[in-house]
């Protein structure tokens, strides 16, 4: 190795120097400072001509600013292996702490936990810089396709995107390794609703009133278990046939509706607005209990007094999910109604309203929370069978046949 002294300067006592070595196929710059030396090889760089001239202009310009004490390494070789900066781990460290701020805790258990499982270990300790397509495409084709599923693959590529994004948007002309990822689609499995008689089995066989009262408003509103545990006396507008949802309960903590959509007001039938009057009488001398509400920014919290409708007495607040699903498998079985989970009976709700005939999937969307009628066709598009009869007698009547 020959090495090739750009300029040497001599400030008061201090030597400070800088130059290249033509190694077989790449170039070293070098550098002294106080006596010690510093080196950076750069890859990929074979010592033709022209890049013997680059690194050369590289050495004078590090020799220059030595000299004038303006020097920083990390500006001239932002890539290099010996910063930090350059893998993967600096940004996941940038997205931590980022993401935590901004996500609810629930969603945040959720993305640190597959973050840790599947990014960090492949990725975590190789060079940013050096990630391409071809390597991200291998990593899910061949790895992840073998042990998961198309969402989690997709919730994968979404971390792994805005990691990378961190490092990127200081880069120029970065090409989004993601960017032609593309993931086949598994047809949904089917739902299994509750039956017309089912429903009507399990609401009739309660002896609880205030039982009875729940799962009438869980099996006919359309509400999903987080929003139904903390509905509130203060949530109802009966006069009107509505109620509102304001919050839900999540990991034993009161939030409020995590976009605006889920924040809605809620049409109610005959048969749910029967049921919360009722229950209304039975929780009407409870006094009200302070919460405090975790809001959507996930950084303020606001005090709110409520009267909860599904109150445990054994607790002196209202039901958690694990108190409700345990009592909900106790009647299912006390009436003999095949097992479904608690969110089953939404998908009830939007099964029978569709089997009807008599409202748009629109209608059923905004009842429901979601933004469009996507959700709806993909989940809720097949009528059920045993309830459709007389759907089709309508029709034959109406035409005629």
């Amino acid at each position: 190795m020959n090495p090739y002294f750009c300029q040497k300067i001599l400030q008061g006592n201090l030597t400070m120097s800088a130059g290249i070595e033509k190694l077989k196929t790449s170039i070293r710059i070098w550098w002294k400072i106080d006596g010690k030396r510093e080196r950076e090889t750069l890859y990929n760089t074979p010592p033709t001509a022209e890049n013997i001239k680059q690194a050369q202009a590289t050495a004078d310009m590090i020799a220059q600013q030595i000299k004038l004490g303006i020097f920083d390494r990390n500006q001239v070789f932002p890539n290099s292996p010996k910063r930090p900066q350059a893998y993967f781990n600096y940004y996941i460290s940038i997205w931590e702490t980022t993401e935590q701020a901004i996500v609810a805790p629930s969603s945040w258990r959720t993305y640190k936990n597959k973050m840790e499982n599947h990014i960090r270990p492949y990725w975590g300790n190789k060079l940013i810089a050096k990630i391409t397509t071809e390597q991200f495409e291998h990593w899910v084709y061949k790895v992840l396709t073998k042990k998961l599923s198309v969402k989690t693959i997709r919730d994968l590529i979404m971390i792994f995107r805005t990691i990378w994004s961190y490092w990127a948007r200081h880069e120029k002309n970065r090409n989004d390794p993601t960017e032609f990822i593309k993931l086949g689609e598994k047809d949904s499995e089917d739902i299994d609703p509750y039956t017309r008689d089912e429903i009507d089995i399990i609401i009739n066989s309660e002896k609880d009133p205030a039982l009875k009262n729940l799962w009438t408003v869980m099996l006919w509103s359309g509400l999903s278990s987080h929003e139904l545990i903390p509905l509130a006396v203060e949530d109802l507008d009966l006069a009107n046939g509505h109620l509102f949802v304001k919050r839900g309960y999540v990991d034993n903590q009161h939030r409020a509706t995590k976009n605006r959509r889920r924040k809605r007001q809620i049409e109610l039938l005959p048969i749910v607005l029967q049921a919360l009057e009722s229950q209304i009488q039975i929780v009407k001398n409870n006094k009200p209990q302070t919460i405090n509400l975790l809001e959507r920014d996930n950084l303020t919290t606001t005090k709110h007094k409520l009267t909860w409708l599904w109150y445990n007495p054994d607790t002196g607040t209202h039901y958690t999910y694990k108190r409700m699903e345990t009592l909900w498998k106790r009647h299912l079985d006390r009436c003999q109604v095949p097992y479904r989970s608690l969110n089953n009976a939404r998908h009830s709700y939007a099964s029978q309203v569709l089997s009807s005939g008599a409202v748009s999937a629109e209608w059923l969307a905004n009842q429901l929370g979601h933004a469009d009628t996507t959700m709806i066709h993909k989940h809720y598009g097949k009528f059920i069978p045993q309830d459709t009869k007389h759907i089709i007698n309508g029709l034959a009547e109406a035409l005629n046949k």
